[in-house]
């Protein structure tokens, strides 16, 4: 990985719902994709997951929808690698708009499984050296509010 990796994209008129923003679920849809495409960027795609009998799955998620996307919208989301470790990503995706207005926020931890097994694995070498280079040619990151976020209704 040579550099950080971005998504982008535009808001479909598909993932629009009934409040004439895009729906929550499409959301997760593109965080999902979002981490699908890091993890190929370096080069845990699934050809290698396939030949190597390994996968990744989500252990935990959540997200915070900070602003509204309506159809036709240009947005991109960064990929920030938290904390990692030989079997774990922590990752804390953030998706802008074209003024580079925070719209929503996505923290997950990835774990690398076995296909035979279904158990947890360390990454091969090489793919935990590319995560290892990644996180550490990120730009310095100043924690948001959203990242490890306890989710509740305030009390006074």
């Amino acid at each position: 990985m040579a550099e950080e990796y971005i998504y982008k994209n535009t808001v479909q008129p598909s993932w629009i719902d009934n409040n004439n923003h895009m729906h929550d679920a499409q959301y997760y849809s593109i965080f999902s994709d979002v981490v699908v495409g890091f993890f190929e960027s370096v080069d845990l795609y699934v050809s290698y997951r396939q030949t190597h009998e390994i996968t990744i799955f989500s252990l935990e998620a959540h997200i915070s929808f900070l602003k509204e996307l309506v159809l036709e919208d240009d947005f991109y989301v960064k990929v920030h690698i938290y904390d990692y470790d030989a079997k774990r990503v922590h990752l804390f995706l953030t998706m802008y708009n074209n003024n580079d207005e925070r719209i929503a926020t996505y923290e997950v931890i990835m774990i690398g499984v076995s296909k035979v097994t279904r158990r947890s694995m360390a990454f091969p070498q090489p793919i935990l050296e590319k995560i290892q280079a990644a996180f550490n040619m990120q730009k310095p990151f100043n924690a948001p509010s959203q990242l490890g976020h306890v989710i509740g209704i305030p009390r006074k």
